[in-house]
């Protein structure tokens, strides 16, 4: 009995853990803009986002990259800083890109 309850306290705890490991933060809070670029060829091919969502005022709120396990390798997100640029290689797992302009965050997962 006492092991049965062992195991399924492991299983519950690995699925946990690899669900929280597949979502990233890649850009530090506050970020105003970034870029996706895909593969490593001069000049680098940038990725448009997909999908958009605005405020009833027509202000973007945010912008969204999905499918990215198509996309060519290394994909690079580039966070876009007032005074540096800082480029993030994703995992080959993320799949979809969150900006939230509003936040000024993004989520990868």
């Amino acid at each position: 009995m006492w092991s049965r309850t062992v195991k399924t306290a492991v299983i519950v705890t690995a699925g946990l853990w690899s669900g929280a490991a597949l979502a990233i933060e890649p850009c530090h809070h506050g970020v105003p803009d970034i870029s996706l670029i895909e593969g490593s060829s001069s000049p680098p091919g940038r990725l448009a986002p997909d999908a958009e969502t605005l405020h009833p005022n027509g202000k973007l709120q945010e912008h969204r990259w999905h499918n990215l396990h198509v996309a060519q390798r290394p994909l690079t997100l580039v966070c876009r800083y007032a005074n540096k640029e800082a480029p993030v290689v994703l995992p080959e797992t993320i799949d979809t890109c969150v900006m939230d302009y509003d936040e000024r965050r993004v989520h990868c997962f």
